[in-house]
């Protein structure tokens, strides 16, 4: 492969394969090793890979790295730590808090919670996150588009639910005495 391809591809990609790695992982490291892995491979199969579907192809090789490394993780976790909730939420800009610590408190779990139920649907964050359409998704991931449109239905069903609950659920306040 020559090296202006790689710099043409690397530009035009990376940003879109690490947010998926990130949101996908919930931790900026883990993040940075796929998308580095991504392109080492992509350096490594260039030959083999149809030009007109090098998107999918990355695609598909982000989502399945991003499985081995929580499979990797979850191993480790019970052990050794648990994913960096912080570097998600650089992905979401906080606004409107207006300086109210208790709606920004609010704001921000309502936040986790959506990321926790977005967390393990990759197809969402794919077709909602990167634009992607459902038969792109399908290449990258080998499925067909009727399986996708069953996964993201339940998807919404789950993230429903999440939304249901979160703003069913009152804030709780504590306020000091003094």
């Amino acid at each position: 492969m020559k090296r202006q391809i790689f710099t043409e591809l690397l530009a035009s990609h990376k940003n879109r394969i690490y947010s998926h790695a990130l949101y996908s992982l919930r931790d900026a490291h883990d993040a940075e090793d796929v998308t580095q892995e991504v392109f080492l491979k992509l350096w490594d199969k260039y030959e083999e890979v149809d030009p007109e579907k090098i998107g999918g192809w990355l695609t598909r090789v982000t989502h399945n790295l991003c499985i081995d490394q929580s499979r990797r993780r979850k191993a480790q976790r019970n052990n050794f730590g648990h994913p960096d909730h912080e570097a998600v939420d650089t992905l979401v800009a906080v606004r409107g808090g207006l300086g109210d610590p208790e709606y920004d408190l609010q704001l921000g779990q309502r936040q986790a919670a959506l990321l926790d139920a977005l967390e393990t649907r990759s197809v969402m964050i794919m077709h909602y996150f990167q634009d992607m359409k459902l038969h792109e998704i399908g290449a990258a991931l080998g499925k067909s588009v009727s399986a996708l449109k069953v996964q993201i239905h339940r998807a919404r069903k789950s993230l429903r639910l999440v939304l249901t609950t979160v703003a069913e659920t009152p804030p709780q306040t504590q306020r000091g005495t003094g």
